[in-house]
Formats: structure tokens, sequence, C-alpha cells
């Protein structure tokens, strides 16, 4: 499965030399279990190409703050995850996952 996020404010952060987080989103866990491995796209609306992206290596539920339960993923950077177009049909507010089965 793959997904893209409507992402406009930038929220990463570098873990080290290719790893990222991005956080915070509101998605049930036993969807993001099957994201992992998948790839991840980043983009400012829905009708742009994606800017940013790689492969989900992982996630973590953000256990407090005022963010507490959401998730936050950590990925790969991959170029070939950028200037990918998605159609604007399937879009659920910020997010649309794609599932490749």
């Amino acid at each position: 499965m793959n997904i893209h996020l409507l992402e406009n404010m930038s929220n990463f952060v570098k873990l080290d030399d290719n790893d990222w987080e991005s956080g915070w989103w509101n998605l049930d866990e036993g969807v993001v279990k099957k994201l992992v491995g998948g790839e991840i796209y980043f983009h400012k609306t829905r009708s742009t190409p994606s800017y940013y992206g790689g492969i989900i290596t992982g996630y973590r539920i953000e256990q407090e703050g005022q963010y507490q339960g959401m998730i936050v993923f950590t990925l790969k950077h991959n170029l070939s995850c950028r200037n990918v177009k998605t159609g604007i049909r399937g879009w659920s507010r910020k997010i649309k996952i794609i599932d490749n089965e």
C-alpha cells in the first residue's frame, strides 16, 4: 500500500543521513501497519505532483502533548517519490491511500 498526504507545514525531522520522520497523522494503526514498506508521497495540494517522499520504514504513536495518539511515520527519502502525480479522486481530507492488491 502507498499513501499520498497533503503536507504544507514541512513537519519533517531528520533522524540521520537518509532517515526522516513525518507527523502527525490521524490514521488507524491497522491501516498504518499495512503501509510499512510502501511508498509515501507528500503534496502541497491534491492536484500538484509530490515534492518529497520515500519508503515507509516504520511508525510510532505520539505518546504525549497536543499530538498524543497520532501517527508519526519513519521513512527513507527516495528521489523517485518526487514529482509523482495522483488522480484527484480518492482523497479523504489530507490523505489518499492506494491499495496495490
